[in-house]
């Protein structure tokens, strides 16, 4: 029997210079999904489940990127993780924040970065 990989951490940080909503990296001792924070809930359920499945089958897209078997690869996983947030979704799972305002915590650079609260209204005139 194999060694059992460890659960990924998934970390929160904003990927525009990425162009990506999610990234995965299998391969590390601990792998890691990125995911950016700005993304709606269900898009960030689907993005989840899409860069999980890079982790949990990393045999799909293994192959060089601009190859037919990666885009093939890529496809499957990505209908694989939208019929997954699906099922999900219908079944109610749903990401919970305390309040409409809170985001999550930002990981910069191996650092807890937490975000800055806005100032109140009633101080601006």
């Amino acid at each position: 029997m194999g060694k059992k990989k460890s659960t990924p951490r998934i970390v929160y940080r904003y990927l525009g210079k990425e162009w990506a909503w999610g990234q995965a990296y299998p391969y590390y001792k601990k792998p890691i999904i990125e995911i950016d924070p700005r993304l709606g809930a269900k898009r960030m359920l689907e993005v989840i489940c899409h860069e999980a499945l890079h982790i949990a089958l990393p045999h799909l897209t293994e192959h060089p990127p601009k190859s037919k078997a990666y885009a093939k690869g890529e496809a499957e996983i990505d209908r694989l993780g939208k019929a997954l947030a699906n099922v999900l979704w219908k079944d109610g799972y749903r990401k919970v924040l305390i309040n409409k305002h809170h985001t999550p915590v930002l990981l910069t650079r191996n650092k807890v970065v937490k975000p800055k609260k806005n100032e109140s209204r009633r101080n601006h005139r």
